[in-house]
């Protein structure tokens, strides 16, 4: 939650947090295993220093976009926890 305000206080894309989730749904939905872990270790599994994960059907630039945002939400999860 405190990201989602962060987030929406810097005019950063809503869209790529729909994107992270829809990933992540897909990763749950392709490994059941991954059904047993938290939302927070789901997120720090595919969020890191270097972006997030690939976009399926995605284009190029929206991917960029989508790796910066995640790169930013990487930062705030580390920033956070100090």
């Amino acid at each position: 939650m405190p990201f989602l305000l962060h987030l929406a206080e810097s005019g950063l894309s809503k869209r790529t947090l729909w994107l992270l989730g829809g990933e992540i749904i897909r990763d749950v939905n392709e490994e059941p295993r991954l059904r047993k872990s938290s939302a927070e270790q789901l997120v720090r599994n595919v969020v890191h220093e270097d972006g997030g994960p690939l976009i399926h059907n995605g284009w190029e630039d929206e991917q960029r976009t989508f790796e910066s945002t995640c790169r930013k939400f990487h930062r705030f999860l580390t920033q956070s926890q100090r």
